[in-house]
């Protein structure tokens, strides 16, 4: 596993996982772009251990440099970058968080979510610890934004009625049990520590869809 410490690159040691400190709940930040979003909720929250996940190192280096500063100069002890893409999640991380969070996902990250691809879905359940949360920010628009899926078809604006009719049984074939989905206003919004949200928000009203979810537990998964 690849993990950005300050801003270089270095393999995960072995052990990693279990030299994480006990007892914390443990948020992963999957598509997590610059990193902005794990490093203030782990500055808010000194009592968790927040994960950002990204394939692009160069994204995260400013914010993953700043968390090996001393506090005086914004340090933060209680955050990690790891350097992964979604097609190739480590190991290190299956089962791992209490809370798996996704803010405004593009490329084939938006396209495996909204599809939605079973490959897609697995992945990100299997991040979840048992009773897990899941929480997915939306803001897509395909008449606007034709560059979001890489030259891909467009999908369908998310919306409530195709989170109902589409999105939850499919999640739910993955584990991943919906059971919340409401309309974000543009201050709520805003308020998310996402540096492509707010540029995705600038200028323009949008429609930001906010759905969530649990892992399902043994008796409750199908098939």
């Amino acid at each position: 596993m690849r993990l950005l410490s300050g801003s270089k690159v270095v393999e995960a040691a072995p052990g990693w996982r279990e030299s994480l400190p006990a007892g914390r709940p443990l948020i992963i930040d999957l598509g997590t772009g610059d990193g902005r979003f794990p490093y203030e909720r782990a500055r808010d929250d000194p009592e968790s251990l927040y994960i950002g996940v990204d394939a692009e190192a160069t994204l995260m280096a400013a914010y993953a440099y700043r968390a090996t500063r001393k506090p005086a100069r914004g340090g933060v002890e209680n955050v990690r970058f790891v350097v992964a893409a979604m097609e190739q999640l480590p190991p290190e991380l299956c089962g791992l968080a209490v809370l798996v969070r996704v803010n405004f996902p593009w490329g084939g990250l938006l396209r495996g979510l909204l599809r939605p691809e079973p490959a897609t879905l697995a992945a990100l359940a299997g991040l979840a610890a048992p009773q897990a949360r899941f929480e997915i920010v939306l803001c897509y628009d395909p008449e606007r934004d034709s560059a979001a899926l890489a030259g891909g078809a467009a999908l369908p604006a998310p919306d409530e009625r195709y989170v109902d009719t589409t999105l939850t049984p499919a999640y739910a074939e993955s584990g991943i049990l919906l059971d919340e989905r409401r309309r974000l206003t543009q201050d709520e919004a805003l308020a998310i520590p996402s540096s492509w949200g707010r540029r995705l928000l600038h200028g323009r009203p949008r429609d930001v869809l906010f759905f969530g979810g649990r892992l399902a537990g043994r008796d409750e998964r199908q098939g």
